[in-house]
């Protein structure tokens, strides 16, 4: 059933991908990263160097040092931006969606990196980039950080960096608004209760959407998840509230919130822990994003679509945030949701594919593509 309902979805939306486009803004922040994405040498020869393709085998070398010494040689394939926000941020400008993206992105001067962004990307920077050593494996990734940067940066910094005016009244025309990365900051919830009490409150007047990414909860205290979801909560009073997770996230949630999910297949798993997270806030919309398809709850409905594995992926860190990107370019656009969901999907697929996220042409050629495998 998911396979006919993703050709028909497809179907729909090739014909009217560019023809949707409109003139939309959106402000995302706040946190920045430079990422250098690495593989482990396993071994070397005249020949050249192999690598450690799994994480099980790459785990497995480590517990071998243990009692001992070992060196791991890394093999760095690319240096480039990172972080949640100018990562989403960057595939929206793609779409068309110009932005405003606040970030850590180097000071005095930005770093070389974030001046690879789009130009329709506007960048202010609060303070000195995160580093991220990114290694990549067939079966995922292990993401070592470097955070140190953002200990003192909550609310009342900000504020002595930004022209907070301007940051309202850029808010007062925003269609979009994007809060991401709450696990990395120590001081998200002071900052995103800030921009709730000082931009949204007094400034948003067009019932925005507010697009929320916690990233990875497993190092919070449960209290803290809690309080986050009751702040992301009271943004539903000022527009449309959408909350992103992948699979990870949705079981963390489910854990750290007491909510039982009996034994089941792991689709069914997911519909039901979907719908008790859903219920158990007050939005209007969540998203879990597993590898292989997406989940959508709303008030009235549960939508599933299958996805498409990229085989021989380029890049797999920042595949979150295009996917998100491509969600939001669709609630833009009006598209439905499963014509959202597909976006989605395709907007990853084609940056972890490509190794860049895409924009209109190479999209709409991404679609075509899955199209014709089905």
């Amino acid at each position: 059933m998911s396979s006919e309902l993703l050709k028909v979805t497809l179907a729909s939306l090739l014909p009217e991908l560019n023809n949707r486009v409109g003139n939309h803004f959106g402000i995302i922040g706040v946190d920045g990263f430079v990422d250098k994405i690495q593989q482990p040498v396993k071994s070397q020869d005249i020949s050249g160097s192999s690598y450690y393709h799994t994480l099980d085998s790459f785990g497995r070398r480590i517990s071998e040092a243990s009692d001992q010494s070992a060196q791991i040689e890394l093999h760095t394939n690319t240096v480039k931006l990172g972080g949640n926000a100018p990562i989403f941020a960057n595939a929206l400008a793609g779409l068309a969606v110009k932005n405003l993206c606040l970030g850590t992105f180097g000071v005095p001067t930005i770093h070389p990196v974030f001046k690879q962004m789009h130009a329709d990307c506007q960048l202010i920077s609060l303070g000195a980039a995160a580093e991220t050593n990114a290694l990549e494996f067939n079966d995922g990734k292990l993401i070592l950080s470097e955070l140190s940067t953002f200990s003192n940066l909550d609310w009342e910094q900000i504020k002595t960096q930004i022209n907070l005016k301007h940051l309202a009244s850029s808010a007062s025309k925003a269609g979009l608004i994007g809060l991401v990365d709450w696990c990395n900051l120590p001081h998200a919830s002071d900052i995103w209760l800030g921009f709730l009490q000082d931009i949204v409150m007094p400034s948003v007047g067009q019932a925005p959407r507010f697009f929320f990414d916690l990233a990875d909860p497993s190092k919070k205290a449960a209290s803290d998840v809690r309080q986050v979801l009751s702040l992301i909560d009271r943004f539903s009073g000022y527009g449309n509230v959408i909350l992103g997770l992948n699979e990870n996230e949705a079981l963390k949630l489910t854990e750290f919130l007491g909510l039982e999910v009996s034994d089941m297949d792991d689709h069914q798993r997911l519909l039901k822990i979907g719908r008790l997270l859903f219920n158990f806030m007050n939005i209007q919309q969540l998203l879990i994003h597993p590898i292989d398809g997406c989940f959508l709850f709303n008030a009235t409905d549960q939508y599933y679509l299958d996805g498409r594995l990229v085989h021989n992926p380029r890049v797999s860190t920042g595949g979150g945030d295009n996917f998100n990107a491509g969600f939001c370019f669709g609630e833009l656009n009006g598209y439905s949701s499963l014509q959202s969901m597909a976006l989605a999907m395709a907007t990853s697929g084609a940056y972890v594919q490509n190794g860049r996220s895409p924009d209109l042409d190479a999209l709409g050629d991404y679609l075509i593509q899955w199209q014709q495998e089905l």
